[in-house]
C-alpha cells in the first residue's frame, strides 16, 4: 500500500475516534492534578460547544458528498473531480439507475471512495427535449438525493449555454427546487494566451477575460431566472507524472502531481465544505483536506480549553491553579498531537511545554509568575487581580493551542514557533478588546 496512503488511513482512524480518546484522556489524568468538580467541568465544557458537537457527530457517520454533474461532453468533468481530490481517481461505474440519461459512478482510491456522482449524459446535447427521459432523470435524482448539482460550462464555448441553463432550471423544478446549484465555469486556462498555464502568472488580460466570462454565466442565469448559489471559475489542469491509464503491470500506487495549474479548486472546495450536510463536509474535508478537518476540531479545542483556563485562574489562592493549568494545556497539547496522528503521555506533553519553542522555558515561567503575581492585587482591590490572572492564563493556553496547531498540523519547525507565539497573544488581545467593546458592561 501507498506510503502516504498508510500514513493517511491511520489519521483517519485517529480523528474518527476522537471521541473515545477524550474520554480516555479525561480518565487518565490523575486525581491529584485536578477534581473531580474541574473533571466535570471539562466534560461539560466539551459536550456542550454545539460548534464541535456537529464536528465530532460528523466523525461518526461520515460519508462521501453525492453531486448531480450537469455540463456537455468534453466539459471536464472527470478532470474537476481529480482536481479537487488532488488524486488521479478511478471512475467506478457498476451500479444501475434505470435511465440512459445519466451514469451512477463512485470515484475512488485505493479503496477510498471520494465522491459519488450522477453524470448527466450529454443533458441538452439532444436535438429534441425528450419530457419523458427528462421526468426519468428528475425521479433518478430524488432517490440518489445528492448534496449539490453542480452546473459545468466550459470557458471557451458560448454555443447552448442558453438551451443547457434552461433545461438545467427545468430539472431543478422537478427534483423540487431545494438542491444547491453551484455554476462552474471549467478550463479558465485555455483562456488567451492559453499557453500561461501558472495560476500566480496569469496577466491581467487573462484575469479580466476570466471575470467577463464569468458575468456572462451570471447574466444568462439571470435570464432565465435560475438563481445559483454559487457561481465558480476553476481551472482543473495537471500534469501527472506519467500516464494516469497506463499503469505497468504490479504497480497500484497512482501517478503524482508533476505540475499544478488549479485555480479556484480551493475556493470550490471552501464552499462546498460549508454548504454541504455536515457529514459530507466532514468526509469531504477527511479524504481532501485532512489538516483542514483536524484544524477545525483543534480550533474549537483551543476556545475551549481556553475558556477553562480563565475560569481556574479565578482562584484567589495564589499558586493554587498552576498544577490545573499545567494539566489543561498538556491536555490541549495531547488532543492537536493526536489529530495530526501522533499519541503523547502526559509527561511528554509537559515537557514539551516548557521546550516547545517560545512558549517553553523563560517565557511560559514569566507568564506564569506574571499570572500569580497578578493575584497579589486581591490585597488592595478584591477580584481585580483574578480578572488580570484569568486574562493571561486564557491568553496563555491560547497561544500554547495555536503553537501545538502550527507544529503538529502545519509542520511549522520549532524555530517559528516564537512568531507563531506573538501573532497569537496579539489575536488574542485583539478579540478581547473587540469583545469587551461590544459588551462593555460584562
Amino acid at each position: 500500500m501507498n506510503p502516504k496512503f498508510e500514513e493517511m488511513q491511520k489519521r483517519l482512524s485517529h480523528i474518527g475516534n476522537l471521541n473515545n480518546y477524550i474520554e480516555q484522556l479525561i480518565d487518565k489524568v490523575p486525581g491529584n492534578l485536578i477534581s473531580q468538580k474541574q473533571r466535570r467541568k471539562l466534560i461539560d465544557a466539551i459536550t456542550d460547544d454545539e460548534d464541535l458537537n456537529a464536528l465530532l457527530e460528523g466523525l461518526k457517520n461520515p460519508r462521501p458528498p453525492r453531486f448531480v454533474l450537469v455540463g456537455r461532453t468534453g466539459v471536464g468533468k472527470s478532470s474537476l473531480i481529480n482536481a479537487m481530490s488532488g488524486k488521479y481517481l478511478a471512475e467506478v461505474s457498476d451500479v444501475e439507475i434505470g435511465t440512459k440519461k445519466a451514469r451512477r459512478f463512485t470515484y475512488e482510491s485505493e479503496g477510498q471512495v471520494y465522491f459519488e456522482v450522477i453524470d448527466t449524459r450529454g443533458i441538452g446535447e439532444s436535438e429534441t427535449f425528450d419530457t419523458k427521459a427528462e421526468d426519468e432523470l428528475a425521479g433518478v435524482i430524488r432517490e440518489f438525493r445528492p448534496d449539490a448539482l453542480l452546473f459545468l460550462q466550459k470557458a471557451t464555448e458560448r454555443a447552448h449555454i442558453d438551451k443547457d441553463v434552461l433545461i438545467t432550471k427545468q430539472l431543478m423544478e422537478k427534483t423540487g427546487g431545494e438542491l444547491p446549484l453551484i455554476a462552474i465555469l471549467t478550463h479558465i486556462d485555455e483562456l488567451n494566451p492559453s499557453r500561461i498555464k501558472e495560476p500566480d502568472l496569469y496577466p491581467k488580460d487573462k484575469i479580466d477575460l476570466i471575470a467577463e466570462k464569468t458575468g456572462q454565466l451570471e447574466r444568462i442565469f439571470m435570464q432565465y431566472g435560475l438563481d445559483a448559489t454559487a457561481i465558480l471559475p476553476v481551472s482543473s489542469y495537471i500534469e501527472w507524472s506519467r500516464d494516469p491509464d497506463n499503469v505497468p503491470d504490479g504497480e497500484h500506487d497512482h501517478p503524482e502531481i508533476a505540475f499544478d495549474g488549479r485555480k479556484g479548486i480551493e475556493e470550490l472546495l471552501d464552499f462546498l465544505e460549508e454548504s454541504l450536510d455536515v457529514r459530507a463536509a466532514i468526509h469531504l474535508g477527511l479524504t481532501v483536506r485532512l489538516n483542514r478537518v483536524a484544524t477545525r476540531i483543534a480550533e474549537r479545542f483551543i476556545r475551549i480549553f481556553s475558556a477553562l483556563s480563565a475560569t481556574v485562574a479565578l482562584s484567589p489562592i495564589i499558586a493554587s491553579d498552576i498544577a490545573v493549568l499545567l494539566t489543561l494545556q498538556s491536555m490541549l497539547m495531547m488532543i492537536i498531537a493526536y489529530l495530526s496522528g501522533r499519541e503523547l503521555e502526559f509527561k511528554t506533553a509537559r515537557d514539551l511545554l516548557i521546550s516547545l519553542g517560545g512558549i517553553g522555558a523563560t517565557g511560559f515561567t514569566l507568564r506564569m509568575v506574571a499570572q500569580q503575581g497578578s493575584k497579589f492585587a486581591n490585597l488592595v482591590f478584591p477580584g481585580a487581580g483574578s480578572a488580570l490572572s484569568a486574562s493571561i492564563a486564557s491568553g496563555g493556553t491560547y497561544a500554547i493551542g495555536k503553537a501545538a496547531t502550527a507544529y503538529y498540523l502545519r509542520g511549522v519547525p520549532e524555530n517559528e514557533l516564537q512568531q507563531v507565539v506573538k501573532e497569537a497573544q496579539k489575536e488574542f488581545e485583539e478579540e478581547q478588546k473587540s469583545e469587551s467593546k461590544t459588551n462593555p458592561l460584562e
